[in-house]
């Protein structure tokens, strides 16, 4: 790799040249510079405290709603459901949701590749063909026994089938409600009965959790080998796309030989730019929120029952936070991460009117998290709704430049 970075270190810097190996070099032979070395550290921590964090949270949050709705499913049928249980799968379902959608910011990769992100993450359902799916008993008989999802159309897996037949205005469905049939407008004079929409949301979390871990296994070379065994066995996925190594491994030997990054700059493009957090960015502002908001699809509403959704946009928003922060949770920049790396490093401007847009976007969408405030499904169209937009907007405008800042290090 030339050696193309200018040598400006921070205190911080100093100390972070110190404990590298000062033998380290470059693909070319030249010994690496000291922001090469930094460089490095940061995807390192950023693999380990964001993806790798995330991700497994992801995977044993699928693993258990899978388990708890196959409890409710035997419930179900023996007719002693309980409102403890039901609240139960519910939390776990939020708090899955969360690791997903704050996994947004990094859809480049396995979730992009293989088609997971539209596999467990699409909108609006089809609900004609849902309806005719649960009425039929052939097709439940398949759901219940074998689990067999592969029956259910793409449409109607994921995150947002459960999310139907656990949540509805906003709140968790009662026993009462899934002991009598399905009320839902759309089904008209159907009789779908609760049991039977238990049968099918176990199957639905069965391939979520197995879509989920192929996720993690496919980023991270130490996933449990439980969740690599159902992968490979079970599912007969392939792990390791890029040149025999994971997704993880291939960006931790950034500008190495064999790796499919060619520069280190190249992995920091992806986190910031229009592959990563520019992407998500983009999405929300331009897609999840602008369809309903100017009328263009005002169906396209992402997680209507729960009435989640502008929870959903806010954790899309922290994904960001996290990997230029570099670290789930992290509420101001850690030592070794993309945006304490620009400040020492003569990108200081660049990351201040990051920090300044990545802020004001948040607390646009906080204002629209109020308990208080309407759900945005009830109101797409609402003032605060655009001024989320527009800020959104400004945070992806800062994180394009950022990007260029990082492409032309």
């Amino acid at each position: 790799m030339k050696k193309v970075f200018p040598v400006l270190i921070a205190a911080v810097g100093l100390l972070v040249v110190a404990a590298c190996d000062n033998k380290s070099r470059t693909p070319d032979g030249s010994e690496a510079t000291a922001a090469e070395k930094e460089m490095k550290v940061i995807i390192d921590n950023y693999l380990d405290d964001v993806v790798y964090d995330i991700y497994g949270n992801l995977a044993n949050g699928t693993g258990r709603l899978y388990e708890q709705l196959t409890a409710l499913k035997a419930s179900a049928k023996e007719g002693k459901l309980s409102q403890e249980k039901i609240d139960e799968a519910c939390a776990t379902f939020l708090d899955a949701r969360h690791f997903w959608e704050v996994s947004e910011a990094f859809l480049y990769g396995s979730a992009s590749d293989h088609g997971i992100d539209p596999h467990i993450d699409t909108w609006p359902l089809e609900k004609s063909t849902l309806c005719q799916q649960l009425a039929k008993a052939e097709d439940i008989k398949t759901l219940d026994e074998d689990e067999d999802a592969s029956i259910i159309g793409e449409k109607n897996l994921g995150f947002h089938a459960i999310e139907f037949i656990l949540f509805r205005g906003g709140k968790n469905r009662s026993v009462a409600a899934f002991e009598a049939d399905d009320d839902d407008p759309d089904f008209g004079s159907a009789k779908v009965s609760g049991t039977n929409e238990l049968i099918y949301a176990a199957a639905v979390a069965k391939d979520l959790r197995n879509y989920t871990w192929w996720l993690e296994c496919d980023w991270d070379a130490d996933a449990p080998g439980e969740h690599l065994a159902v992968v490979e066995d079970e599912m007969e996925k392939p792990i390791g796309l890029r040149n025999g190594n994971t997704y993880g491994v291939d960006m931790s030997r950034a500008g190495e030989k064999g790796s499919t990054y060619t520069t280190l700059q190249e992995v920091f493009v992806d986190i910031i730019g229009d592959a990563g957090c520019g992407n998500i960015a983009n999405e929300v502002a331009n897609t999840k929120m602008a369809k309903a908001y100017t009328g263009d699809d005002p169906n396209y509403i992402e997680s209507p029952y729960s009435k989640k959704s502008y929870q959903d946009f806010r954790d899309n928003i922290l994904s960001c936070q996290y990997s230029l922060y570099g670290a789930y949770g992290a509420a101001a920049p850690k030592d070794h991460s993309v945006m304490t790396f620009m400040r020492g490093n003569g990108g200081k401007a660049e990351a201040e009117k990051l920090e300044k847009t990545l802020k004001a976007a948040l607390s646009a969408l906080d204002v629209c998290c109020a308990e208080d405030h309407k759900a945005f499904v009830d109101e797409p169209k609402s003032a605060d709704a655009k001024a989320a937009i527009d800020k959104i907007n400004e945070f992806n405008d800062a994180l394009g430049e950022a990007a260029d800042w990082f492409a032309k290090f």
